[in-house]
């Protein structure tokens, strides 16, 4: 008896115990699920956010109050008795009020939070910015800003499942028959600036310079990076989001580079290149400028600097070709010139004379024609209406004598062709003595961009009379001193910036160009410690060149020396860039596309000669009138090249609006 008592204890427990690790093995995994379904739940929240963030700005609690739910049959268990799906209510993410046993998930919702998390005042609250880079305390940032922010939210899903054990999911209490996964997530919509980055590509990016070349500032491409020489150096991050090569490699197609052996660049042993997600302006991909849209701009990027059309079945309504974000402010630059009584911005449209004997913008007969107007865009729309400038403050700006000049003539050796020109002279728009320099309209009206933050002017100049067969351009000259609020020029066609931008002086005045601060082979004699690119007293602005292509005339350029490959001199330009590629085996014969080291473009004998640059390049299109390729004969060569970031776009960063927008599943957590 006592043997056979010792054995039924024995078997007893050990049935208790298997028993004991079903029950736990059985809810162990139950929990599993319970955390799958819930991140499954979070899904389908991370995919309506961010749909609704793209098309509403900085959306507010309540605006996700009906966001889709889950549908039961993607569970293949019973439903309880309080069905499915409970939203939740709150906007407190600490609070545990929203969960609810009866359902298998609950507190389904997403609230936006401050940058530390914590619960906003109530759910029509927009949520606050968290400010990476800026040092003083904002309470809201403009969406059309562009300064540099990230918006939190926390997504719940709470799941109930049952398990092994007593249901009582009829009282509304925890039911200890249950497992329950309280998962959530942290979703950022994160606002980044394009001139947060030395040298930004959407495209392939080939970096080949000659001589010792060194990068300060970010580097990115949305494709391939190709960096093929060591006379190369990265002193900052660098990253892709197609391939690298770490030994180097040349670009398939590029037969500039034939026979030589790729080396791999030098960056910091801490900091190698690294793969990343692609950095997509305006959060999508260029899907927003459809080419299946009935759109003659169906350019991708570039429609940034097109001008918007009028509808084919109605060419006399507004001009209306929608590029707007979430929150209705213009994407494009033509729009972005300016609107409303605080904003006089300026769109400058030069045209061919019709008539030969009609006297032009000069008085000269059979001169070009120039039309001023202003646009006004419509915030829910897109449509753009336009005012013609005719009169007042903003017309006498403009009209002052020599401040447009048009049919001047250039030879670009590397478009092969005549470029005409229309040039506008900064200095006939500014006004005040000194370092700080002021938009010249009377009455101290600031000359912003289009929301009224009075940023600095964005002015638009193009020339319509452009073909392939009748090469226009713009000509930005005497820009040493800009207005202190900044400056924009944008245009689709190239654009030429002649002589020293940005810098409070000219010639040798600049430190920078000061032959005194220069080696023979024009470098600077310390590296380490290069002179100011601008003259004491003056600070430079924070300002833009937004173009087809850009080109840089030296201080010592002279239109009738065009097409000779004129000898350059020492010249310093402080501005960002947006501008156009032409790509590597564009036409199928082997030509290189002049990689970053010729973003900017030449037309003249720089040896032995400084191109001082503090600013920062964005790449985002294909140029589409100066398509001519680099590496023709006797059309230039190259500069030293001290080339520099400007750390001020970080917090001050140029007139008018162009951003990146990541949308990031963040911080994971389960309880």
């Amino acid at each position: 008896m006592l043997i056979l008592f010792v054995l039924t204890v024995v078997v007893g427990a050990a049935v208790d115990y298997t028993t004991s690790i079903r029950r736990n093995a059985a809810r162990s995994a139950t929990y599993q699920t319970a955390v799958a379904v819930g991140d499954g739940a979070l899904d389908i929240l991370f995919y309506n956010w961010r749909n609704t963030c793209r098309s509403s700005g900085v959306p507010t609690t309540n605006t996700f109050s009906a966001v889709p739910t889950p549908t039961p049959f993607l569970l293949p268990t019973p439903t309880p008795p309080g069905g499915f799906v409970k939203r939740g209510t709150g906007y407190d993410p600490n609070s545990d009020s929203d969960y609810d046993p009866r359902f298998t998930i609950s507190n389904y919702k997403i609230i936006a939070v401050d940058p530390e998390y914590n619960a906003l005042a109530n759910t029509s609250s927009t949520p606050k910015p968290q400010l990476g880079q800026i040092s003083q305390t904002v309470s809201s940032v403009p969406a059309s800003s562009n300064i540099s922010v990230t918006y939190n939210y926390i997504a719940s899903a709470d799941v109930t499942l049952s398990a092994v054990g007593p249901q009582e999911v009829s009282t509304g209490q925890r039911a200890g028959g249950n497992v329950v996964a309280h998962v959530r997530r942290v979703f950022q919509k994160q606002q980044l600036s394009p001139w947060n980055w030395a040298i930004f590509y959407a495209d392939d990016l080939e970096i080949h310079p000659g001589p010792k070349f060194t990068i300060s500032g970010w580097v990115h491409t949305n494709a391939n990076l190709y960096t093929a020489h060591n006379t190369l150096t990265f002193s900052d991050k660098v990253t892709y989001s197609g391939t690298w090569n770490r030994n180097g490699a040349f670009m398939p197609g590029d037969g500039s580079h034939t026979g030589e052996t790729p080396q791999s660049p030098n960056y910091p042993s801490n900091l190698p290149p690294t793969q990343i997600a692609a950095q997509q302006p305006f959060g999508i991909d260029t899907s927003i400028f459809n080419p299946n849209d009935n759109n003659p701009n169906n350019d991708s990027y570039h429609e940034l600097i097109d001008p918007p059309i009028t509808p084919s079945n109605n060419p006399n309504s507004q001009y209306y070709d929608p590029l707007i974000d979430g929150s209705g402010n213009p994407i494009r630059y033509y729009d972005q010139a300016g609107s409303g009584p605080n904003d006089p911005g300026i769109i400058i449209q030069v045209s061919d004379n019709p008539s030969l004997t009609t006297p032009g913008w000069d008085g000269v007969r059979g001169h070009d024609i120039v039309k001023l107007y202003t646009p006004n865009v419509n915030q829910s729309t897109g449509a753009v209406t336009l005012t013609s400038v005719t009169s007042g403050p903003l017309y006498s700006l403009f009209a002052t004598p020599g401040a447009i000049t048009t049919n001047q003539s250039i030879q670009d050796n590397r478009e092969q062709a005549t470029v005409r020109v229309a040039s506008l002279d900064v200095s006939k728009i500014v006004t005040g003595s000194g370092a700080n320099p002021n938009y010249g309209i009377p009455n101290g009206a600031q000359y912003g961009q289009w929301n009224g933050s009075g940023n600095g002017p964005v002015i638009y100049m193009y020339d319509t009379s452009a073909t392939s067969s009748a090469r226009r351009g713009i000509r930005v000259v005497n820009g040493s001193r800009i207005p202190t609020s900044g400056l924009t020029v944008a245009s689709p066609n190239p654009v030429y910036i002649q002589g020293d931008f940005n810098t409070g002086g000219t010639g040798s005045v600049v430190p920078s160009n000061n032959p005194a601060n220069l080696n023979p082979d024009g470098t600077y004699q310390n590296p380490s410690n290069p002179p100011n690119p601008q003259v004491s007293g003056y600070t430079r602005a924070p300002s833009s060149v937004i173009a087809d292509a850009v080109n840089i005339l030296s201080n010592s350029w002279l239109d009738i020396n065009s097409g000779t490959m004129p000898v350059a001199s020492p010249t310093t330009v402080n501005t960002a860039i947006i501008s156009g590629n032409v790509v590597t085996n564009a036409n199928g014969d082997s030509a290189y596309s002049g990689g970053a080291e010729n973003f900017p473009r030449f037309l003249e004998n720089w040896s032995n000669k400084t191109f001082s640059y503090y600013g920062s390049m964005v790449e985002l299109y294909q140029s589409q009138q100066a398509t001519g390729e680099w590496g023709k004969a006797n059309v230039y060569s190259p500069p030293a090249r001290q080339w520099f970031f400007d750390n001020n776009f970080k917090t001050n960063p140029p007139p008018g609006s162009v951003m990146i927008y990541n949308y990031i599943k963040a911080r994971w957590s389960v309880f």
